[in-house]
């Protein structure tokens, strides 16, 4: 006769081959349980539901508390900035991967938001009474942190300068322990469970992948959760394994999950350690520390001279010094080692015009509409090059080629109408001033145009 374990009680007991229960627990606590009532539950599934899900509930609590005193303590309820979320113990790089490991865990019980920990609970509630149910509390509690952990550790490898939190990884990794302990048939042998609940967990995975591929969502945390669920759930021990034997093959996996994620962390600490250093710059600058921010940057674009962010990070540095030629040094070395940035080419480009280099603003414009031709900003840089070099005819094609390539380009339509002004030619000033109060009702400056242009023509 099979061995099972109690869910309820612990206790081992024998199940005879024609035992047709469909319930997981003993025939002492199915005799316990059936003289609870229970309003709505015909009797004949009484013993097909647990009654209590003590792990499962305790998550959702601990999620929700923290939730709470969040907001009690003043922060939005809708949608919390980054910086207070990791006031609460949210996952971010400078501070996860220079000594506060902790943030891994904690990570896990705070949220962004009500919609966040809403859904998030949802998914957990309903995985997590299935594999309460069907492994064991012990197996259920080690593979969630397990699982979890390994999530955060994926997210801050891959987003080192965003801060992570929400208990997705450890719920995708509890769809993924679900897979391994099903597929293997880990289950208890009389559930006919497998190939629903495969078909279930697999649409579940997709769907919240898929999702997961917007905006703002760390699919790094899904995936790591989700690969670290199958492998947990592929050595965890079986339904009917005996409880010594239990006992001593989650021991092992504790050990052996202790060192991977051990392991991992120092691993990705490693692999970032430039764009840690990155973002440990960036929050010395959040700090006032301009001067230790500067040390540390000089240092590392010293090491890393393909580091684009880090040369545009001290860029900023510089120039809050003051310190002009240096500023403009690091923004063309950031410009160098990533060519096809346009976020480099536009702070150049403005800083060189603000400056009133324009021998520099010229070449730097001419050279980037040559390498360019498609780049609306690029002419729209030279057309201001040519617009304070008072050279309005010549700046008058680069405006309407910026426009051309992008209509929207508001700076553009405005600079245009300024040089058409400049030259007399009124009608195509009001044109061009019309085309911009259709875009942008009520601009004053394209009101103004508008009205000046008007009067000189008539």
């Amino acid at each position: 006769m099979p061995i099972e374990h109690c869910p309820q009680c612990g206790r081992e007991f024998e199940r005879n081959f024609g035992d047709s229960r469909a319930s997981l627990n003993c025939p002492e606590c199915d005799q316990r349980l059936a003289r609870i009532p229970r309003s709505g539950i015909p009797a004949s599934r009484e013993t097909l539901v647990s009654p209590s899900f003590l792990i499962t509930t305790g998550l959702i609590g601990l999620n929700v508390l923290v939730f709470l005193i969040m907001v009690l303590r003043g922060v939005s309820p809708l949608l919390p900035s980054p910086q207070e979320a990791i006031a609460f113990g949210a996952d971010y790089g400078p501070y996860t991967l220079n000594g506060q490991w902790w943030r891994l865990a904690t990570s896990m019980f705070v949220h962004f938001g009500i919609v966040h920990i809403g859904l998030n609970m949802w998914c957990l509630w309903n995985l997590g009474r299935a594999a309460e149910q069907l492994m064991g509390r012990a197996s259920y509690l080690l593979a969630y942190f397990v699982s979890g952990i390994f999530s955060s550790i994926a997210s801050v490898y891959w987003h080192p300068m965003g801060a992570s939190a929400g208990a997705s990884g450890a719920i995708f990794g509890m769809a993924g322990v679900l897979v391994s302990y099903v597929y293997l048939k880990k289950t208890p042998a009389h559930l006919k469970i497998n190939s629903k609940m495969l078909g279930s967990l697999g649409t579940f995975i997709a769907y919240n992948l898929a999702f997961g591929a917007l905006p703002g969502i760390s699919n790094a945390a899904h995936i790591g959760g989700l690969v670290m669920g199958l492998a947990v759930g592929a050595v965890l021990p079986a339904a009917g394994a005996s409880e010594p034997a239990r006992r001593t093959r989650l021991s092992l996996i504790a050990i052996l999950s202790a060192i991977v994620l051990a392991g991992s962390a120092i691993a990705a600490k490693r692999l970032t350690k430039d764009a840690g250093e990155l973002a440990s710059a960036e929050q010395l600058l959040a700090e006032k520390k301009t001067d230790e921010a500067l040390t540390q940057l000089q240092q590392l674009t010293a090491r890393e001279p393909k580091f684009a962010r880090a040369h545009e990070l001290l860029a900023k540095v510089y120039f809050s010094k003051q310190q002009y030629p240096e500023a403009i040094a690091a923004l063309e070395k950031a410009y160098a080692a990533n060519p096809d940035n346009t976020i480099y080419h536009e702070e150049l480009g403005e800083v060189l015009l603000e400056l009133g280099m324009e021998g520099q603003a010229t070449s730097f414009f001419q050279h980037l509409t040559e390498q360019n031709p498609k780049e609306a900003f690029a002419h729209f840089g030279l057309g201001r090059v040519f617009l304070a070099k008072r050279q309005y005819d010549s700046a008058i094609p680069e405006f309407r080629q910026a426009l051309a390539l992008d209509p929207k380009m508001y700076s553009a339509a405005i600079s245009l109408g300024q040089a058409q002004l400049e030259t007399g030619h009124y009608t195509d000033a009001e044109a061009t001033y019309r085309s911009i109060l259709t875009q942008y009702p009520g601009d004053k400056r394209a009101e103004a145009g508008l009205d000046y242009a008007t009067r000189q023509a008539h």
